[in-house]
């Protein structure tokens, strides 16, 4: 299958769940965020949506934000099969009918983070993490993880979206903490347990990669 995969950001690319897409024999069409057009985005029998360091509430300063979410309204409003992970999770909701916005408190979640609710198994567990934005699901979402007060999981007809990051890998995290301002992260703590979580990890993250394709799809 063709799968057109949204890149939002260089920084958060499709990294192990394109590696997997790609083993799996489907053809991955890589497009920036930017400069996505309706035409693609509409097409695609597939199309996932990945992270951003911008806020999808960011459209006055960066227009292509503003741009994608009316794409995106389109698409849903199709039922037409989408992932979305943070970014893309967020632009889902935001597209929706939802909203996001900071954490009230000003939290940022980093590192291998698990969720309080989770209403299905493949969710459980320990999943990178990395935003600080709070996502208020739109009408008709079915909710499926939560944790510390932000929506980690949300389905809608032929969609599902992730605010967790299944698709980073340590390196990818690495990157990420070094954008960091100096001592938010222990890159070397950070680093030991990402490595050690991603093998452990392994199966479960490819199930859930099947999940995911599989929500989206039927």
């Amino acid at each position: 299958m063709r799968i057109l995969v949204v890149r939002n950001s260089e920084t958060a690319p499709e990294g192990a769940f394109g590696d997997w897409l790609r083993a799996q024999g489907h053809e991955l069409e890589i497009v920036a965020g930017s400069a996505v057009t309706d035409a693609q985005m509409q097409d695609a029998p597939l199309v996932v949506m990945l992270g951003s360091p911008r806020g999808v509430y960011e459209g006055a300063a960066h227009p292509w934000i503003d741009a994608q979410r009316a794409m995106v309204a389109k698409r849903l409003a199709a039922k037409r099969p989408t992932i979305g992970i943070c970014f893309g999770a967020q632009m889902m909701a935001a597209a929706a009918g939802g909203s996001v916005g900071r954490h009230p408190e000003g939290v940022f979640h980093r590192g291998w983070i698990g969720s309080e609710e989770a209403a299905e198994p493949f969710l459980e567990g320990v999943w990178p993490r990395w935003h600080g934005d709070v996502i208020t699901p739109p009408p008709g979402a079915e909710v499926l993880a939560r944790d510390a007060g932000t929506v980690q999981c949300f389905t809608l007809p032929g969609a599902i979206a992730v605010q967790f990051h299944p698709e980073a890998t340590p390196a990818i995290m690495d990157h990420w903490a070094s954008l960091s301002a100096p001592g938010v992260v222990d890159r070397t703590a950070m680093q030991s347990e990402g490595e050690r979580l991603f093998e452990e990890r392994r199966a479960a993250r490819e199930a859930l990669y099947a999940e995911l394709l599989r929500r989206a799809l039927s």
